[in-house]
Order: C-alpha cells, then structure tokens, then sequence
C-alpha cells in the first residue's frame, strides 16, 4: 500500500469512528418520551442489548483503526480501547443524568457498554479472519469497493 493510500485508509479509519461516536451520542440523547413504543422495546432490559451492541460496534471500529495506526501490541490496543469505552460510556451516562430530557443514567448501561467492548476485543480477530477469506473468494475478490468500505 502507498503512502497515499494508507493516508485514505487512515483518514477514512478516523471519520468511521467519529461518526460512530456521534450516532451513538445523538442515539442517547433522544428524550425517553420520544422513543418509539414497540414490543421489541418492551422487552425487559432490552436498552442494555442496545449499549452492548452500539459498543461492540466502537470496539471493533476504534481496534480496526488502532491495528493500522498503531504498532502498539495488541494487549495496548485493547487497554487503550477499554479506556476509551468506559469513558465514553461514562460520559453519556452522566450527561443523561445531568442534562438530558427525560433520561437517567444507569451503571448497568455503562457495564453494558464495557461489555460490548470487551466483546469486541475477544472477537475481533476471528471477525477480522472471517472478513478477510471473504472478501478473498470469488466474486468478492473482483470488487474493491468492499475491500475499501470494509
């Protein structure tokens, strides 16, 4: 890879998880009462799948971009990403609290979030395996734009 596609690939690496983290933020401020009333939603505890999962998602989007950036092993990686996690987690959690509408913060929404990102640790290589043999058959292997959006 040249100098100038590894500067997209970063740059592009950069802009998924700013814009994750912003979906993520905008996903919890929305005021409880506006929430859609649905069975899926009524599910008990159904909220806590919803933070594991959104920070499962940060988690594989924040190694993905700490693997090619970074020549840290992969424990700092994973210690950097936890960090990382229970900040960001954190610092939602007390934003519904202190500041938004008709939200409360939880600490079971925050253990639910380091949940998701340690999921995301344990998991990422095998998914990173997976999506690599993929993406190397046929027909896949013809097509770069997933090879560039992946």
């Amino acid at each position: 890879m040249n100098k100038i596609q590894q500067n997209f690939m970063n740059t592009k690496l950069f802009w998924r998880n700013i814009l994750w983290a912003v979906v993520i933020f905008i996903l919890c401020s929305i005021p409880g009462d506006d929430l859609p009333n649905t069975p899926l939603i009524s599910i008990p505890h159904f909220d806590k799948l919803v933070h594991f999962g959104m920070f499962f998602i940060m988690g594989i989007f924040l190694f993905a971009e700490l693997s090619i950036q970074t020549k840290l092993k992969r424990i700092y990686n994973a210690v950097i990403i936890l960090l990382l996690i229970a900040f960001y987690g954190g610092l939602i959690e007390y934003l519904q609290q202190n500041y938004f509408v008709h939200r409360s913060g939880d600490y079971w929404d925050l253990f639910a979030d380091i949940l998701g990102g340690v999921f995301a640790i344990i998991m990422y290589p095998w998914l990173k395996k997976q999506k690599d043999l993929l993406l190397n058959r046929k027909p896949f292997n013809k097509i770069s734009f997933f090879k560039k959006i992946l």
